[in-house]
């Protein structure tokens, strides 16, 4: 017999007896036009976006770089014959920005494209109730794309090198010279540890996006880490908005579905529904094992890249740095030129002030009115001297250094044909607060200067 359940039909009709009607699968529930609308665009925007996540795969750069030089070529050239844009601005290449003008026009393009396949694919599959298979696939390569991103910025930081310890030249310029970027950077680098924390929570929601039963927990963690760093890009003119916007709205994406549930939970006061945990799964148990294998290996090899990668790099930097023989921060005692002491006058551009050494090749001089001087360096330690070059890598001078005392330096030589003469005093960068104070748990008035 079969199950009955209770109630009152409609007309008032007892409907005690009507057999049970089991609701749809979730597949089989129809989405409302809009709803499918929406998604084919979602859809292929995501997909045009996150293309370029093939590099993380196990030798993936030969499959990326195509995709890559595709754009290249479209973006200069939608450059010029749709904006009507010349010069630098229509030349794609690396500047170290996220927000040049091609990769805003890259963007449009991805936008136009997304749009004109949502207009084809709804012309051509008007019929389908749903999409959910493809949901959960998208899905995937989302939860993944987002999750190795993460690693890549989390553990430049978990190993402090995204951000570094304020520089010499850093620590004697105006604050008031900063570029806001160089405010955040410097405030970041001026501690370790938040560096690390920061970068241990985009580890941790990049970890949790891997599994499916933490992948919400995950997209909550995404969300509250990136929100974060996409109002410092904003806030600190910082040129990522466009890719860490982007990633925020992946990570909003992967939260979505769980809204009703999260705001049931958390504002609402109701009990929540169990979330549905099923994936895309292979009939065949060899494809589901070979799956596997196949995630398995794609995430062991972006975390041996990043680890392995990122240690190198900060044994490098911080357990054996390469540090220049006159590596310091320096004040100038005496500076002669021509044989003629010259005084220490604010208004001379000519006479030096201070003497920055630091990094692995050449050294900074700020003259008496703050104005910088660069040169690179060669260094030949049997004979205590360095060679002067200048940005092109022309010899300028050379001078001979000596130390007369721990303290103190002499150089002798020739700059730009002048004999030269210089007594430099070591600075202690102990001295500046922002190195010196150091961590207190104790404060009994606060130390705000």
């Amino acid at each position: 017999m079969a199950d009955v359940v209770q109630g009152v039909a409609p007309g008032g009709t007892d409907d005690r007896f009507l057999p049970a009607v089991d609701p749809l699968p979730a597949g089989l529930v129809s989405w409302s036009l809009p709803h499918r609308i929406f998604f084919r665009f979602v859809f292929s925007y995501l997909v045009l976006y996150c293309a370029y996540s093939l590099r993380f795969l196990p030798g993936g750069s030969w499959l990326a770089q195509p995709y890559d030089n595709l754009w290249r070529a479209i973006c200069p050239w939608v450059a010029i014959h749709v904006f009507g844009l010349s010069g630098p601005v229509t030349t794609y290449f690396v500047t170290g920005s996220g927000d040049t003008t091609l990769e805003y026009i890259q963007s449009i393009c991805y936008l136009v494209a997304a749009i004109a396949a949502t207009i084809v694919w709804s012309l051509a599959d008007r019929r389908r109730a749903s999409y959910r298979v493809l949901h959960d696939w998208l899905r995937i390569l989302v939860r993944y794309t987002l999750a190795f991103t993460l690693f890549g910025y989390g553990f430049a930081k978990v190993f402090p090198l995204q951000f570094r310890a304020p520089t010499f030249a850093r620590l004697i310029e105006r604050y008031g010279d900063f570029s806001p970027m160089g405010v955040l950077w410097q405030f970041m680098g001026a501690s370790t540890a938040y560096i690390v924390f920061s970068g241990a929570m985009e580890v941790l929601g990049g970890a949790l996006l891997l599994l499916r039963r933490t992948t919400l927990l995950g997209a909550m963690v995404c969300c509250a880490v990136l929100a974060n760093v996409v109002a410092l890009n904003f806030c600190y003119d910082v040129p990522v908005k466009l890719y860490s916007s982007h990633l925020l709205l992946m990570a909003v994406f992967l939260g979505a579905p769980d809204l009703r549930r999260l705001l049931n939970l958390l504002v609402w006061n109701r009990s929540a529904a169990p979330a549905d945990l099923s994936e895309p799964r292979f009939q065949r148990r060899n494809l589901r094992l070979a799956v596997v294998v196949f995630q398995l290996v794609c995430i062991g090899n972006v975390l041996y890249d990043n680890l392995n990668g990122s240690w190198k790099r900060y044994r490098e930097t911080y357990i054996n740095p390469p540090r220049q023989p006159l590596h310091g921060l320096y004040e100038v005692e005496s500076f002669a030129r021509n044989g003629a002491e010259m005084p220490p006058l604010t208004s001379d551009r000519t006479r030096w002030s201070k003497l920055i050494v630091d990094g692995r090749s050449g050294f900074s001089v700020r003259m008496m009115d703050e104005s910088p001087k660069f040169f690179g360096t060669d260094y030949d330690a049997a004979t205590s001297t360095v060679r002067l070059l200048d940005p092109g890598g022309a010899k300028v001078g050379a001078l001979t250094y000596s130390r007369p005392d721990p303290d103190h330096v002499l150089l002798s030589g020739s700059l730009g044909g002048a004999p030269l003469a210089v007594r430099l005093r070591r600075v202690d960068t102990a001295r500046f607060l922002l190195i010196g104070r150091g961590f207190h748990w104790i404060s009994e008035y606060p130390f705000n200067r």
